[in-house]
């Protein structure tokens, strides 16, 4: 008796916590989600129909984006500081350039109740000579959008492809 009354409760609890709102941050994300969320981000990038809008729902209003691969691409101090002023800055800045196309995905994982990690290689940046490879950390908030993005990647391999570093005399290998 004492034993059922136990399993009885653990269950009661287990689909209390299982059926929380994703506002509770008891809720934690799971691998589905994660997985999700990411298709969305290279929907974005692929600039697939609806991808505003798509973007508008996914990044929370006070989105930031850090990153010391852009900062180094763009010539900055590696200080951290946030690549973007605000969501509509990114999200005119990712519409704005030529679409991002031929990513493949190396690996997604749910981790911490609101922090997703995506291993990733584009294989089509600009010229695409090199392969670029690299990773997003994303903290989302309550509401499960998009709060921070904090991402770093090879930075001489995009700056090779899209023209903004010079390799000289010296020739990379691909």
């Amino acid at each position: 008796m004492r034993g059922s009354t136990f399993i009885a409760g653990a269950l009661a609890f287990l689909t209390t916590t299982i059926a929380s709102p994703v506002q509770d941050r008891a809720y934690c994300i799971g691998q589905w989600e994660a997985q999700e969320i990411v298709n969305k981000i290279i929907s974005i990038f692929g600039h697939q129909p609806g991808a505003n809008a798509t973007a508008e729902a996914l990044l929370a209003d006070d989105f930031t984006e850090h990153s010391d691969s852009i900062h180094a691409l763009e010539g900055q101090p590696l200080t951290g500081a946030s690549t973007t002023a605000n969501k509509q800055e990114w999200i005119k800045g990712m519409l704005g350039e030529p679409p991002t196309l031929n990513i493949t995905t190396l690996y997604v994982g749910a981790t911490g109740c609101n922090k997703i990690i995506w291993y990733w290689q584009f294989n089509s940046v600009a010229r695409a000579t090199y392969r670029v490879r690299g990773f997003n950390l994303f903290t989302l908030n309550s509401q499960c959008q998009i709060q921070e993005l904090d991402l770093e990647f090879n930075s001489i391999a995009w700056g090779l492809d899209d023209g903004e570093l010079q390799c000289g005399n010296r020739s990379a290998k691909a």
